[in-house]
């Protein structure tokens, strides 16, 4: 499954009125228009009829949609190459609102309702890969990315937020011993996106480097990746005063812009010494960083629309994706850079074990550290200290850090 951090309602308004004038009926996952499959399926019954407690959604919608309801326990995948992991923790993402949401039904639709939501996870080996990568009892922390053998549908056995799910093992690693499983889940999506973007920039040691939104799950990762691995010289990015901005320094931040009163542009555009060497984008801000950043530097960005080059890079196929995606060097945000003899870059975060694995021996290390906005009860209901919880304080894009529900403390 294709890791999205959406942060555009331009491009969520585009995605969902063409879904809905294609589709007319919110149920139906996929149209011939789109790819030729055919409709969401109701997810088929255990072999012993075991279930398990899973939230998931029934219907693409608001997050009113999501539920705790029984499905199936994990079945019908290929035992040779994945494991299924007993649930401790689960982190949600900004991807999961645009997938609740039906903002991804064109690129990778889900297999069959009610489907799981969230794919950051930790926990232990139930029940252990045939080719014997992992054993059971086994500590591992994984994204759920799935493999070609679900097809061009998300399976419900994918989602995190559940008491069993299914990973490939070429997406699982061993969990570090000094964290904790809550941390350990908290990592996936926002650590690899981080640890992608900042190769993808060519950020080199003593370099300088923009990372807009700083206290975000990708932007707290950035911070620490930049300073403490890439050893960046000076890095610099934007948040609100005060408790925000004080994390972001403890994380390796040199200076923090009050993002409610200044304007980076006014800042850093006007003297070349102040420019970057790396721009990193996580809040569509990339079209002013053209102005800050130095000749030959770099711009990087996860947020906004995406590229059409990246749509099929990861998967996207649909033909009226050309109706409405740009080839990257149409973009405004391309010709501003190249301008400024810079480069732009769109990046979607793609599967790698290497990078979990480099990331948990950073954790391990103690180079990097999980940023925890808290920690919420999948068993309860309550809407504040229960799982609900956890979705609103997520959605509202005011955390600190990652928001992670526990199954088992």
């Amino acid at each position: 499954f294709c890791s999205w951090v959406m942060h555009s309602s331009q491009y969520q308004f585009v995605i969902r009125s063409l879904v809905t004038t294609l589709l007319q009926d919110d149920t139906c996952a996929t149209h011939p228009l789109i790819n030729g499959s055919q409709s969401v399926r109701f997810m088929s019954n255990h072999p012993n009829q075991r279930t398990m407690k899973a939230v998931g959604f029934s219907k693409y919608g608001k997050p009113a949609n999501l539920k705790m309801t029984e499905v199936p326990f994990p079945h019908g995948f290929n035992p040779k190459t994945n494991i299924i992991i007993k649930v401790h923790a689960s982190s949600i993402n900004p991807v999961d609102k645009a997938l609740l949401g039906g903002d991804l039904k064109m690129v990778r639709p889900v297999a069959s309702f009610p489907h799981v939501i969230s794919y950051d996870v930790a926990g232990v080996v139930e029940q252990a890969d045939e080719n014997g990568t992992f054993t059971v009892g086994e500590p591992v922390f994984a994204r759920l990315f799935g493999d070609s053998s679900d097809g061009n549908k998300t399976p419900w056995f994918r989602g995190a937020m559940a008491e069993y799910c299914v990973a490939h093992i070429s997406n699982a690693v061993s969990k570090p011993e000094n964290i904790s499983f809550e941390e350990a889940a908290s990592i996936p999506l926002v650590g690899m996106t981080a640890l992608q973007v900042l190769k993808t920039s060519g950020l080199k040691e003593g370099d300088s480097i923009f990372i807009s939104g700083g206290p975000g799950g990708v932007g707290t990762m950035a911070i620490q990746l930049a300073k403490h691995v890439f050893k960046a010289g000076r890095v610099v990015t934007t948040a609100s005063k005060g408790e925000k901005a004080e994390m972001c320094k403890s994380l390796g931040a040199d200076e923090v812009v009050d993002y409610k009163s200044q304007k980076f542009t006014d800042l850093y555009s006007k003297d070349v010494s102040n420019k970057f060497d790396v721009c990193f984008d996580t809040t569509a801000e990339s079209l002013d960083m053209a102005e800050i950043v130095k000749e030959g530097g770099s711009i990087v960005t996860i947020a906004g629309m995406p590229t059409l080059e990246e749509i099929r890079r990861i998967g996207g196929s649909a033909w009226i994706l050309k109706l409405f995606l740009k080839r990257k060097q149409k973009r405004k945000e391309f010709k501003a850079a190249q301008a400024a003899n810079a480069s732009w870059t769109y990046l979607f975060l793609s599967p790698s074990g290497d990078d979990l694995r480099a990331l948990a021996e950073h954790l391990q290390s103690g180079t990097i550290k999980a940023v925890l906005d808290g920690t919420w009860d999948f068993h309860s209901e309550d809407i504040e200290s229960g799982w609900q919880g956890a979705f609103t304080r997520s959605f509202s894009g005011r955390a600190k850090g990652k928001c992670v529900v526990t199954m088992i403390s």
